[in-house]
C-alpha cells in the first residue's frame, strides 16, 4: 500500500460528503459506538490530555497557537486540526522545543496498514459495527499520539462539537471560538441550534472535574444567547474584538496555570510564538497569489482587512468556490468592501458539498466595471484567473479549503 491508496482505503468509509444520505442524529453519529470500536482497537485515548476547541472561525488558528506555545515552553504537544489543506499527514502533527512535524508518509500508511488489519476482521453485516471515515483518521491520530507521549494533544473539533468523534476525548479546558451561521443544513438555522450542538464539548465529569470553558468574542447576538444558558462548569467570556485569537489563547493557557497543568505563562515567549505563527491556507502567499481558507463572513470581513492592509493600492482578482450552507451573498458583500475588484472568476471545487460556479455568479449578481467568469473546471478556472494578469493586480484565491487545497497541490 502507498500513501496514495492508503487515502484511497480510508476514504471508501462514509465521510462528511455522504451526511446528505443520512440524517444528523445520534443513531448514525452515535458516540457510544465509537468508543466501542475505541475499545475494540485497544486505544487507551482518554489517557491523553486535551485542549478541545469548537466554533465557526479561528478554531485552526487558535488550536496552532495552543500548541505552538505549549510547545515553544518546552511541553511535547500533538495538533490536529482538519480538514487538511494538501494531504492527511497535515493532521499528525507532533513537535516540541518549538519545531512542528507531520507525520512521515511512510508511518501514515504503516498505520493504515495496521488498522486495515483490524477491520478486516472487526466490520461485519451487524450494522452497529461500522465506522466512518473522520472517525478512522482520528483514531490513527489519537493512536499516534499516544505512541509517542505527547504532554498535551490539542483537538480541533470536526464538525459541530456535540456528535463529532472528537468528542470522545477528555479534556482539560475547552473553547468556543467565534460562532457564526454555518453548515446551517446539518446543525441548524438558528444559533439556539447550531450552539447546541457545538457546546456539546462542554464537559462536567464530576464536581471534582469541571472542564473550564473559554468563550471568545462573540457578535451580539451570539453573546446574548450564551448569556442565557446555564453552564454547569466554569466559564471564562474573553473581551475584546470578534476575531481575537491572541486574546483567546492567552486565556486559554492562562486557564491551565490556574489549574495546574502548566507551571507558568510566558507572556514574552507567547508574543513570539504568535508574530511566527504560519498556518498552511490562512493568507498564504505562493507565487505571487494569496491563498486564504475564508469561507465565513467574518473571515471574508478579516481577509478583506488584510488585503487592503498589505496590498493597498491594488486591483484584486478573485478566484472563489463555496460550499452549500454558506451565506455566500455576505461573505462577497465582506471581502470586495472597499476593495478596487477587477475581476471575479467562480468555479466549484466539490462535486458533492460544492455549489456550482454558475449558482455563485447568479447570487453575485456582478459589479461596476467588475468582470464577471465562470468556468466550472477548477483547474482552468485558475489558468483564466493568472490569464492577463496585470502588475498592479493581486490574485486571490479562497471561499473553500476545497479549492485551495486542490491549487496549492498543482504549484
Amino acid at each position: 500500500m502507498n500513501f496514495d491508496q492508503a487515502i484511497k482505503y480510508l476514504k471508501s468509509f462514509v465521510s462528511y460528503e455522504d451526511i446528505v444520505e443520512y440524517k444528523y442524529n445520534e443513531d448514525f453519529f452515535d458516540l457510544r459506538r465509537y468508543e466501542r470500536f475505541l475499545k475494540a482497537y485497544g486505544l487507551r485515548y482518554r489517557d491523553l490530555k486535551c485542549v478541545h476547541v469548537a466554533g465557526s472561525k479561528g478554531k485552526g488558528t487558535t488550536s496552532s497557537l495552543v500548541a505552538g506555545y505549549l510547545g515553544a515552553a518546552g511541553k511535547k504537544v500533538g495538533l490536529f486540526t482538519s480538514p487538511y489543506i494538501v494531504d492527511a499527514t497535515e493532521s499528525f502533527v507532533v513537535g516540541s522545543g518549538g519545531k512542528m512535524r507531520q507525520i512521515s508518509k511512510k508511518d501514515f500508511v504503516g498505520r493504515v496498514e495496521k488498522v486495515r488489519e483490524f477491520l478486516d476482521e472487526w466490520v461485519d453485516q451487524d450494522k452497529g459495527r461500522y465506522v466512518t471515515y473522520f472517525e478512522i483518521l482520528f483514531a490513527l491520530v489519537m493512536e499516534y499520539f499516544l505512541e509517542v507521549g505527547v504532554d498535551f494533544a490539542v483537538i480541533e473539533v470536526g464538525l459541530g462539537g456535540r456528535l463529532d468523534a472528537t468528542n470522545v476525548v477528555r479534556p482539560v479546558v475547552t473553547c468556543l471560538t467565534t460562532v457564526e451561521k454555518e453548515h446551517t443544513e446539518v446543525l441548524g438555522e438558528t444559533y439556539r441550534e447550531i450552539l447546541g450542538e457545538k457546546l456539546g464539548i462542554v464537559k462536567a465529569y464530576n464536581e471534582q472535574k469541571q472542564v473550564p470553558l473559554v468563550i471568545a468574542p462573540q457578535r451580539a447576538r451570539v453573546l446574548s444567547e450564551l448569556v442565557g444558558r446555564k453552564f454547569e462548569v466554569p466559564v471564562c467570556y474573553v473581551e475584546g474584538d470578534v476575531g481575537d485569537n491572541y486574546a483567546v489563547v492567552r486565556e486559554i493557557l492562562m486557564v491551565m496555570v490556574d489549574r495546574d497543568e502548566i507551571d507558568e505563562f510566558d507572556e514574552e515567549l507567547f508574543g513570539k510564538v504568535y508574530e511566527k505563527l504560519e498556518v498552511l491556507g490562512r493568507f498564504q502567499v505562493r507565487d505571487g497569489v494569496v491563498f486564504d481558507i475564508a469561507h465565513t463572513v467574518e473571515s471574508a470581513k478579516v481577509l478583506n482587512a488584510k488585503l487592503k492592509s498589505e496590498f493597498s493600492g491594488r486591483e484584486f482578482v478573485f478566484l472563489i468556490s463555496m460550499m452549500k450552507g454558506k451565506d455566500v451573498s455576505g461573505f462577497l458583500k465582506k471581502l470586495f468592501s472597499g476593495l478596487e475588484v477587477g475581476k471575479v472568476v467562480f468555479t466549484s471545487s466539490h462535486d458533492i458539498r460544492g455549489r456550482m460556479g454558475a449558482e455563485l455568479a447568479k447570487i453575485y449578481g456582478g459589479g461596476r466595471g467588475v468582470e464577471v467568469v465562470v468556468e466550472e473546471d477548477f483547474g482552468k478556472a485558475f489558468v483564466r484567473a493568472k490569464k492577463g494578469l496585470k502588475k498592479d493586480q493581486v490574485l486571490v484565491v479562497t471561499g473553500s479549503h476545497f479549492l485551495v487545497g486542490k491549487i496549492l497541490k498543482t504549484l
